[in-house]
């Protein structure tokens, strides 16, 4: 049985883990589609001549970018594990934990950064 103290410190480290999750997954998706969005451009600025290794550079980040939704779809997941997990023992114990709505809203960022992630790489097929 846990305490109220242990169940804070639990909700903290998972609201915490969760936000520099998202953090970094949000720089790295920056970072891919900035080039992304050069190697695209170069791409239809060549015309007909479009550069084979571009190209190539495009789709293996087109990759990175589906590997980087995949892992941020498995993240809103495991963190609504954890806040149903950390929530059901609150309430089996009758512990009020305060900062369980933050991690709510943590929560709901991660989805919602997932779910705009997968509406993105629908929409950015390989060439």
């Amino acid at each position: 049985m846990a305490q109220k103290g242990d169940l804070e410190i639990r909700v903290a480290s998972a609201i915490r883990e969760t936000r520099e999750n998202y953090d970094a997954t949000m720089v790295a998706v920056e970072r891919v589609k900035e080039e992304m969005n050069r190697l695209e451009r170069h791409i239809t600025d060549g015309g007909m001549g479009e550069n084979a290794g571009d190209v190539a550079a495009l789709n293996a980040l087109t990759s990175r970018f589906n590997e980087l939704t995949d892992s941020q779809i498995l993240e809103s997941k495991r963190a609504w594990q954890k806040y149903e997990e950390l929530k059901r023992e609150g309430d089996t114990q009758a512990i009020e934990v305060p900062r369980l709505s933050e991690f709510y809203d943590a929560c709901q960022k991660t989805q919602q950064f997932a779910a705009d992630l997968t509406c993105y790489s629908l929409g950015n097929p390989k060439r």
